[in-house]
């Protein structure tokens, strides 16, 4: 099984008032129910009130102006026209500013399942092919695995798409003890609709378990939206047969498009 937590990022961004509504009210249930969850945020308010202490708006608004000024060579064309408010000042210090000095613990949610997290330093893909793309961190750097490539127990994975035509899809894995985890939407009842020519990051990272031999990672598209509940009775089925889930595509109609990356788990697999 694999734990669940919020990312710095989702509750930076919700500190911000910058989240849809959906993720906003979501944590800020799970903030009024789960100390921990409550307490990062306590934190993060906390940290920006000491940043901003350190940073004044009004002392860092003057200093960018004086740079401005100081500039020798060819005008700004925009200078005329640029006015730097406290408010643009405050956000530049928030958005440039805290992620370099601050570093939080991430949060679990209760009873859950996923590590949801980000890995920083993603490379760029090509996005002309539809394709499903499987990170791994490893150390300070982020390496590309390939099918049939190996990993181990407590490596941290993150999963993106590109698709350049088919406007809904799902991901999903099957691992070596036969289970299935869905990982594209969050849950069964949400929408399958996709991004479309872009490289979309799952808003999660995959801490692999010791599930012996491997995980094998779907992306499945369509025209159509998807019945997402069908698609994981089919994987239920394919999970009791593993040689099968390493080597074959899912039992889906002709309008599904597969595409999977197999990692092998450790000495064996």
């Amino acid at each position: 099984m694999h734990k669940e937590t919020i990312s710095e990022y989702y509750l930076e961004r919700y500190a911000l008032g910058e989240l849809p509504d959906e993720e906003e009210e979501k944590i800020r249930r799970l903030s009024s129910s789960t100390p921990e969850i409550h307490a990062a945020l306590e934190e993060i308010k906390s940290s920006d009130r000491d940043i901003l202490a350190l940073y004044p708006p009004q002392t860092v608004k003057t200093r960018l102006l004086t740079l401005l000024d100081d500039k020798p060579s060819k005008p700004f064309p925009l200078r005329r026209v640029l006015t730097i408010s406290s408010a643009v000042v405050t956000f530049l210090i928030l958005i440039l500013v805290l992620p370099l000095l601050k570093q939080k613990p991430r949060v679990v949610y209760p009873d859950a399942e996923q590590d949801v997290t980000l890995i920083k330093g993603i490379p760029t893909v090509d996005l002309s092919q539809t394709q499903l793309l499987v990170y791994r961190k490893i150390q300070d750097r982020v390496e590309t695995l390939s099918d049939g490539e190996q990993a181990w127990a407590g490596d941290l994975l993150q999963l993106a798409y590109v698709t350049t035509q088919d406007s809904y899809g799902m991901i999903l894995s099957i691992d070596g003890r036969g289970t299935v985890t869905l990982h594209l939407p969050e849950n069964t009842g949400e929408s399958t609709k996709l991004e479309l020519r872009k490289q979309f990051l799952l808003p999660n990272a995959i801490e692999l378990d010791d599930a012996p031999k491997f995980e094998r990672f779907f992306f499945l598209t369509s025209e159509s939206p998807i019945d997402v509940d069908g698609v994981l009775q089919e994987a239920q089925d394919m999970a009791k047969n593993p040689e099968q889930v390493k080597q074959e595509n899912m039992d889906l109609p002709e309008s599904f498009k597969q595409y999977s990356v197999l990692i092998l788990k450790g000495e064996g697999s």
